[in-house]
C-alpha cells in the first residue's frame, strides 16, 4: 500500500471516531461565556442521590425550590405530603423553557415524608409568593402561592384552595374563591376574619 493510500485510511479512521464520538457523546457541555447563543442552548449535569424536596397537590408533585413538576415513579406520594427525596438526576438549564435546575429523575433511591415548618420557609410577612409559613397570622401553617395554584396546608393536608388573587390599595393581596363576593370578604373582614375557606388576606410583605 503507497503512502497516498494509507493517509487517505487514515483520516477515513479518524474522521468515524469523531461522528461516533458526536453521536455517542453522554454528557452536554455548559455553553461558553463568549458564545452569544448561549442564553437559547440548554446544559445537564448528572448528580447521583441527590436530595430534592418536594410536596403533592392534587396527586402531582413539585418541587420546593422553583415548583417544577417532577417525573416521580415510584410507591404513590400522600396527597398533602412534604417528602425529601434521594435520587439520581440529571438537572437541567437554560434552553427555550428557561430551566434552572431542573430535575429529570432518573432512578428513586428513597423517599421520607418531612415537615414543611423545619425546611427553612420564608415568613409569609417576608414573601407572600411560593411556599411560606403563615406563623401566628392566621390559623393555618403554609401558604402556597404559584402559577395556578394558591392553597392553605394545616396539619398534614391542604384546607383550602383559591382561584384568584388581587391586590388592595392598603398593600394587602385577598386570595379567593370565584364564587365569592366582594360583599362577602369585605363583610368578613370587618369582622377580623383574615382566613376561610372562601378567601384569605395576606399581609403586607416587607
Amino acid at each position: 500500500m503507497n503512502d497516498m493510500r494509507k493517509t487517505v485510511m487514515i483520516e477515513l479512521v479518524l474522521s468515524a471516531v469523531l461522528l461516533m464520538t458526536g453521536l455517542f457523546g453522554c454528557r452536554t457541555a455548559r455553553p461558553s461565556a463568549g458564545d452569544d447563543q448561549s442564553t437559547d442552548m440548554m446544559y445537564s449535569d448528572s448528580a447521583s442521590d441527590a436530595k430534592i424536596l418536594v410536596y403533592v397537590l392534587d396527586q402531582k408533585a413539585y418541587t420546593l425550590d422553583y415548583g417544577y413538576e417532577i417525573n416521580y415513579y415510584g410507591e404513590p406520594l400522600r396527597e398533602g405530603g412534604f417528602y425529601e427525596i434521594i435520587a439520581d438526576v440529571t438537572y437541567l438549564n437554560g434552553g427555550v423553557a428557561g430551566y434552572v435546575n431542573y430535575p429529570k429523575i432518573s432512578s428513586i433511591k428513597s423517599y421520607e415524608e418531612v415537615s414543611p415548618l423545619n425546611l427553612g420557609l420564608p415568613s409569609i410577612r417576608e414573601n407572600i409568593y411560593g411556599l411560606s409559613l403563615i406563623g401566628d397570622y392566621a390559623d393555618a401553617d403554609v401558604f402556597l402561592n404559584e402559577y395556578r395554584k394558591m392553597a392553605v396546608w394545616k396539619d398534614g393536608s391542604w384546607i383550602y384552595r383559591y382561584d384568584r388573587s388581587k391586590k388592595e390599595e392598603d398593600g394587602t393581596v385577598i386570595c379567593y374563591r370565584n364564587d365569592v363576593s366582594e360583599e362577602e370578604i369585605n363583610a368578613g373582614r370587618e369582622e377580623g376574619i383574615l382566613l376561610c375557606e372562601n378567601y384569605f388576606v395576606l399581609p403586607q410583605t416587607d
